[in-house]
């Protein structure tokens, strides 16, 4: 190895000899002198204890050695010249291609997304939904989120936010609820993505869910839009409802949060946070959660 990198300027420049086809090119394609390729070929030729070149008149031309060594080297350069644009083209690419749920993509990532294009206009979000939550598979994707414990082996995952769920519905009917029984008296809206989030609630309460009124909707962002309307009570990712809240078009009847011990995670495949697009949307993911 240590013998290898000796050589590598000098091979360097036994390979613009062969394809510029002799010492004079080869100086002017390099920006040195002839004498200084002369130099090189001679110190390769020491160092190889080979004949490389020989003289023709007024030129120098490669032996077969020469030859021989000249075009096996070319293809070498060719094959490094080929990585090294490949390496850097990846991390010239401007798109980011996320994965997640419907809810998440509406009711976190749309209403923090102009803070993103306001310091990274020049990256395209790419952002695919999936119906189940057990999809989340990187596949051609940079990042997905899910849900977990985030030990996913062969991946790097950061953490959200906590997975927690609590209550939201119209203000109006958050006035009369004052006790955790009170919500069997409305309709009960859930995602079909978590079927079982409501049956978890009511038995962390000590009520039954025998007789309670469900209310299955596609996802959260629809049981928040229905609870909004009157329609009924949502029970879904505190996350989700900021800017409800905040608007003060919902409200949460109970100060009860349902902890699962899971959190959100940003997952991704070693080596996307080396690409640099990657790299500033994790850091700005970082930032607002």
């Amino acid at each position: 190895m240590h013998k290898l990198r000796n050589i590598l300027g000098p091979l360097r420049v036994l390979d613009a000899v062969n394809r510029t086809g002799g010492v004079a090119r080869a100086a002017q394609s390099l920006h040195v002198t002839p004498g200084a390729v002369s130099h090189q070929i001679r110190a390769l030729e020491a160092a190889l204890d080979t004949r490389l070149c020989r003289k023709e008149g007024r030129e120098a031309v490669l032996t077969p050695s020469g030859m021989q060594l000249a075009t096996r080297v070319a293809e070498l350069f060719d094959r490094v010249e080929e990585a090294v644009h490949e390496a850097t083209s990846l991390g010239r690419t401007r798109r980011v291609r996320l994965k997640v749920i419907p809810s998440f993509a509406i009711k976190w990532l749309m209403p923090r997304l102009a803070s993103f294009y306001a310091s990274h206009a020049d990256i395209d979000l790419e952002v695919a939904t999936v119906t189940r939550a057990d999809d989340v598979s990187l596949g051609d994707a940079d990042f997905v989120v899910r849900r977990g414990h985030g030990q996913w082996p062969g991946t790097h995952a950061e953490a959200l936010f906590d997975d927690v769920l609590t209550l939201a519905c119209a203000p109006s009917m958050a006035a009369a609820i004052h006790h955790p029984r009170d919500v069997l008296e409305h309709k009960l809206l859930h995602s079909m993505i978590a079927p079982v989030s409501w049956d978890a609630w009511l038995a962390r309460q000590g009520l039954p869910a025998a007789g309670a009124r469900l209310v299955p909707l596609a996802n959260a962002a629809l049981c928040l839009q229905a609870a909004a309307q009157g329609a009924g009570i949502a029970l879904t990712q505190q996350a989700y409802m900021r800017e409800e809240l905040a608007l003060g078009v919902l409200a949460r009847p109970l100060d009860v949060a349902m902890r699962s011990g899971e959190s959100y995670y940003l997952v991704s495949a070693p080596g996307t946070l080396d690409i640099r697009p990657c790299a500033e949307f994790a850091a700005w993911v970082r930032s607002v959660a």
